[in-house]
């Protein structure tokens, strides 16, 4: 059986993969994750006409998380150390992180039937790039704005920023 948490985590996932899919994108899974990147999400050939780059990536580290209310303006997550310190340094494919919402109640997390499928609530994304070091031994806590919610629309936006090598600002 699968706990809360692993619910989440697979729950998020599914939400990337429909949101790259939905934006023409492919997925691929990190098996090891070993500098806090759970997915890259692919673009393949050209993306946009005066892209420097052809097929661009972007990395993503996923974390899911329960919030009853939603705060109206932005998120706070904890984030251990480690992924913060991956998550800040200079990289050649750039990073982000996604933090998905769930409501508290779990029977509100997935519905479906005939009609629809709904998977409850969002995902947020923020880059962490730049950023100081943290003094902190165990996390950062990162406010993430609710503004920058991940979805088809935004997601090509960031990989055409990748394809321009423009920097990816929160």
């Amino acid at each position: 059986m699968l706990t809360p948490n692993d619910i989440k985590e697979e729950l998020s996932i599914a939400y990337v993969r429909a949101v790259a899919s939905r934006a023409g994108f492919s997925v691929e899974e990190i098996h090891k994750d070993r500098d806090s990147v759970d997915l890259k999400i692919c673009a393949r050939g050209r993306l946009v006409d005066d892209a420097t780059r052809t097929s661009p990536e972007l990395a993503v580290q996923l974390k899911a998380t329960v919030l009853d209310p939603v705060p109206p303006t932005e998120l706070s997550f904890a984030l251990k150390k480690k992924n913060y310190d991956d998550l800040i340094q200079k990289s050649l494919v750039p990073r982000i992180l996604v933090v998905f919402v769930l409501p508290e109640d779990e029977t509100q997390w997935l519905r479906c039937d005939e009609e629809s499928l709904v998977l409850r609530r969002s995902g947020y994304w923020t880059s962490l790039r730049g950023r100081p070091a943290t003094a902190n031994e165990t996390s950062e806590t990162i406010k993430v704005p609710r503004s920058q919610t991940f979805d088809p629309v935004s997601l090509r936006l960031l990989l055409e920023r990748v394809a321009r090598e423009e920097e990816i600002l929160p």
